[in-house]
C-alpha cells in the first residue's frame, strides 16, 4: 500500500508548554519504535528541534560549518534578485538532511536568522513549505511530517499552517493557558478564510503535568476545559508529566531515553496513531 503521510504542525501562541519536546517526542518514538518514517521541519527561530536532532544525528559541527548557511529552512523562501524571474524552489537533496544510521528520522534545520526574513502578508511565500512538500511528493516518502513552529503570530507560523492537515496544541495547565489557545485559533481561522484552508485539530495534549500539585492543577484543568474553544479542538486522553531529566538530563531532551518519560511518550504517540489512522483518516 502506498504511503500518504500526513502534515501536523505542533504550535501554541504561548511559550514554555514543551512544544518542542514533544514534536520531537513523538516523532523519535515513533521513528525508532514504531518503524514511522518522519521529516522534521523546523520553523521556529530557537531552532532547538534541529539542535537536538543534529545532536542525535552527531552532526552539530557540520550545521554550524555548513549546514546553517547552505541547508536550512531559509532556501524555501529565498527571493529573486529580479521581479522579472520565477522563484524556483531547492531540490529536496538540497535542504533535507538524511543520515545513513537514521533511515526513519530526516531533518529540514531551522536556522536563527529567521528573525530577519519575517515577510508577513506575503501569502505567495506563505505557501513555499506547502509547495516543496507537493511538487516532491514528500507524503509519498513520509508517513508523518511533523513542523515545529514559533510561539507568535508570524510568517512562518502562516507557512506551516498552509501546509497542514492537522495541528497539534501541547499545553501546560496554568492560569493564562487559555489565552495562547484563544489566539492559536484566532490565527486559524484567519488563514482558513484567506487560503481556504481544510487544517484540522488533533487535539490539545497536557505536557509537563505537575504530580505533586494534583488538587491546584484539577481546578485549572476544570476551568479550562470548560471553555468552548478546547471542547472544539478536543483533547488527547494521554499527557505527559514534569521530568526534569528532559531538561538537564545528560542524555538530552528525548522522551524515550529516560525511564520516567518514555512511558508517558509511548501513550501519547500511540494516542496520536489511532487518532490520525482511525477517527481523522478519510
Amino acid at each position: 500500500m502506498s504511503r500518504e503521510g500526513k502534515v501536523i504542525s505542533f504550535i501554541n501562541m504561548k511559550g514554555g508548554v514543551g512544544k518542542t519536546t514533544l514534536c520531537i517526542g513523538i516523532g523519535e518514538f515513533l521513528a525508532n519504535y514504531r518503524n514511522k518514517k518522519i521529516l522534521f521541519i523546523d520553523v521556529d527561530p530557537q531552532f532547538n528541534t534541529t539542535q537536538t536532532i543534529l545532536d542525535i544525528f552527531n552532526l552539530e559541527e557540520e550545521y554550524m560549518d555548513t549546514y546553517r548557511e547552505n541547508k536550512s529552512i531559509r532556501k524555501l523562501f529565498q527571493t529573486t534578485t529580479s521581479i522579472t524571474d520565477k522563484p524556483t524552489l531547492p531540490n529536496p537533496e538540497d535542504v533535507i538532511l538524511k543520515p545513513d544510521d537514521h533511515p526513519n528520522m530526516h531533518l529540514i534545520c531551522g536556522n536563527i536568522d529567521l528573525i530577519f526574513d519575517d515577510n508577513h502578508g506575503d501569502g505567495a511565500k506563505a505557501r513555499r513549505i506547502k509547495k516543496f512538500i507537493n511538487e516532491n511528493n514528500l507524503r509519498r516518502e513520509y508517513d508523518f511530517i511533523f513542523i515545529d513552529c514559533p510561539p507568535t503570530i508570524s510568517f512562518y507560523t502562516d507557512a506551516a499552517l498552509t501546509a497542514s492537515d492537522f495541528y497539534i496544541v501541547p499545553n501546560r495547565i496554568d492560569r493564562y493557558s487559555i489565552l495562547g489557545i484563544k489566539l492559536l485559533k484566532q490565527v486559524i481561522d484567519r488563514l482558513s478564510f484567506d487560503e481556504e484552508l481544510n487544517i484540522k485539530p488533533l487535539g490539545i495534549i497536557y505536557t509537563m503535568v505537575d504530580n505533586e500539585n494534583r488538587q491546584k492543577a484539577q481546578k485549572l484543568r476544570e476551568t479550562f476545559e470548560s471553555t468552548d474553544i478546547v471542547k472544539e479542538i478536543d483533547l488527547f486522553d494521554s499527557f505527559t508529566y514534569q521530568v526534569n531529566d528532559l531538561t538537564v538530563g545528560l542524555q538530552g531532551n528525548i522522551s524515550s531515553r529516560y525511564k520516567k518519560s518514555r512511558e508517558d511518550i509511548e501513550k501519547v504517540s500511540d494516542d496520536f496513531l489511532n487518532r490520525i489512522e482511525g477517527r481523522y483518516t478519510e
